[in-house]
Parts: C-alpha cells; sequence; structure tokens
C-alpha cells in the first residue's frame, strides 16, 4: 500500500488549498491508498534550523520530529500552496527547508495549487525547480484551480467544479503510477 504525504501551504482558515488536498486525498483513499495531511495551519512549524539540515530527524522539537517521520514513511509527496505574488506560500517553503534530499530522493511529487481569481501555474512551476533540488520527481500533471472551481460550504470550502474533480481523479492516478514504478528492490 503508498502511502502518500499530502501538504497543506495555506494559513487561510477555511482554505481552498485544503480543499485541493483533502479531494487529492480521498482520490488516493478510494485507490487503496494511506494518505497523511499535514494542514500548516492546523499543525504549524517552527522555522527550520540549519543545524538539522542534514539530519532533520535529530531536530529536539516534537511537531518536527513527527514531521520528519511522516516524510521519511511516504512513498509518495503532494505539495499544495496558494498563489503568492506569483509564487508558493513561505510556510510551504519553510515545511521544505526542514526536510531534506534524503526524504525525496527517487519520490514522485504532485503539486497543487489555487490561484485566487485565474488559474496560475506559477506557483507549480516555482516548486517543480524546489522539487528537483530535492531530487524528488514532480510528475507532468498537475492541478491549478481558481476561486470559481471551489464553494464555501458551511465553513470549509468543497470542490464544486466536474472537471476540476476529473483532473485531481487523473493527477491521483498519475501520481500512483509513478510511485509504483520509481520503487527499488534493494
Amino acid at each position: 500500500m503508498e502511502h502518500i504525504l499530502l501538504i497543506s501551504g495555506s494559513l487561510s482558515a477555511p482554505a481552498h488549498t485544503k480543499a485541493l488536498i483533502e479531494e487529492t486525498a480521498a482520490n488516493f483513499n478510494k485507490l487503496g491508498c494511506k494518505t497523511t495531511i499535514w494542514d500548516l495551519s492546523a499543525r504549524p512549524l517552527p522555522f527550520a534550523d540549519p543545524k538539522y539540515h542534514n539530519f532533520p530527524s535529530d531536530n529536539p522539537n516534537p511537531v518536527v520530529k513527527e514531521f520528519v517521520r511522516v516524510a521519511s514513511e511516504a512513498d509518495a509527496f503532494v505539495l499544495g500552496s496558494p498563489n503568492y505574488h506569483n509564487s508558493y506560500s513561505g510556510v510551504l517553503k519553510n515545511a521544505l527547508d526542514i526536510l531534506n534530499m534524503d526524504l525525496f530522493r527517487d519520490k514522485p511529487v504532485g503539486l497543487v495549487g489555487n490561484g485566487g481569481g485565474i488559474r496560475s501555474t506559477q506557483p507549480l512551476d516555482h516548486l517543480r525547480i524546489v522539487v528537483r533540488g530535492l531530487l524528488g520527481v514532480a510528475i507532468p500533471m498537475q492541478v491549478a484551480s481558481c476561486n470559481n472551481d471551489i464553494e464555501l460550504k458551511e465553513d470549509s470550502y468543497v470542490i464544486v467544479s466536474d472537471d476540476l474533480s476529473q483532473r485531481i481523479a487523473a493527477f491521483s492516478r498519475q501520481l500512483l503510477l509513478y510511485s509504483k514504478k520509481l520503487k527499488f528492490e534493494g
């Protein structure tokens, strides 16, 4: 069973990005995967401490230890971010700075983001570069949404666009396929 770590890089509550992450996780669950959602608004991380860059699991902070443990157990990742000044959020960058290449090496990474009033891929393009720097494999498909794809229902956002839901389903299948193909027998 594949384990997917999905990181929601928005501090908004409710958050469009979290709606993308939750729908993606639901798709992985339907495909028989184990999922862990790390919502950076609900479980904030301290600033990355460069003393632990080479060995992030040595960080004494219990929240960081748990985050690093979950990342080390993941077979694949999904990174989600709102569009902040044509890039991804600082809290997501900080979370990635806490981790290191050993946790991403040869693992597939899917990218999802909400652009607000427009569908913007710029945050996802920037994340692609970071994933490459972490030695992860950013999959070809990505999911970019805008506010019209998502509606507020009670106190959380939900996806209302059938096209977006279909894209998330195809994206989830592609990430799972990459995860299985990139596994190496030791």
